[in-house]
C-alpha cells in the first residue's frame, strides 16, 4: 500500500454544489440529474414528525423535498416545502385540529400519488427529456424505480435540473383534477 499525502484545507477552498458545474444540458444523460441512491442516501423524514418541526428542519437544512418514510424505514410518500408552508399547514387546521397536531403524514404526497420514471429508460434518454415530462405530467418530483430489482433507486427533481442548467425554476403547474376545477367553480 502507498502512503498518501495529506492537506491542510486552506482559506480560499470552498465547498462546491452540483449547481456550479457548467457540464449539464438538456443533451446531456439523463443519469447525469438523477439522484442515486446507491450511491448516495435518500433525504427521508418519519411520517410520524410534526409537520411544524419538518418545516423548520427543511429551513435549517436548506432542502426543499424529502421522501416520507414509515417505521420500516419504506417510502409511503413525498413531502415538500409547498405541503409543509404555512398557507397549506392553515388550509389543514380546524376547530378539531391544530397545526402542532399536524404530521407529515397529513400533509404529504402518498405513495400512490407519486409519478415514477424506470431506471432503465433513463439510461437512454436525456435532461430534457426528463425536464419535459414532468411538466407535462405537472409533477415538480419523481422516484426512479430498476424495474428489474424492484427498488426505488433515486428520485429526481424539476428544481435541481433547472439549477443545475442555471436557468430559472421552472413554474410546474399541476394537472387539474375534477375537484380542483369544482372547487375553483364554487369557491
Amino acid at each position: 500500500m502507498r502512503k498518501l499525502n495529506v492537506y491542510t484545507v486552506d482559506h480560499i477552498d470552498h465547498l462546491v454544489r452540483p449547481a456550479e458545474f457548467n457540464d449539464t444540458k438538456l443533451t446531456s444523460p439523463a443519469l447525469q440529474i438523477f439522484n442515486d441512491f446507491k450511491v448516495s442516501a435518500p433525504a427521508t423524514v418519519d411520517s410520524d414528525t410534526r409537520a411544524l418541526d419538518a418545516a423548520e428542519m427543511f429551513k435549517h437544512e436548506h432542502t426543499s423535498m424529502k421522501l416520507v418514510v414509515d417505521a420500516n424505514q419504506e417510502l409511503v410518500g413525498l413531502v415538500s416545502t409547498d405541503e409543509l408552508s404555512t398557507q397549506n399547514i392553515m388550509q389543514h387546521v380546524s376547530k378539531d385540529v391544530k397545526a402542532t397536531d399536524l404530521l407529515v403524514s397529513d400533509l404529504m404526497r402518498k405513495r400512490d400519488d407519486i409519478i415514477a420514471l424506470s431506471y432503465q429508460q433513463l439510461q437512454h434518454c436525456t435532461v430534457g427529456d426528463v425536464l419535459n415530462t414532468l411538466q407535462h405530467n405537472g409533477e415538480p418530483y419523481c422516484v426512479v424505480i430498476d424495474l428489474d430489482s424492484h427498488q426505488i433507486r433515486g428520485v429526481i427533481s424539476a428544481r435541481e435540473i433547472a439549477d443545475r442548467l442555471h436557468l430559472p425554476t421552472p413554474v410546474i403547474e399541476p394537472n387539474p383534477t375534477f375537484l380542483s376545477i369544482f372547487g375553483q367553480i364554487y369557491a
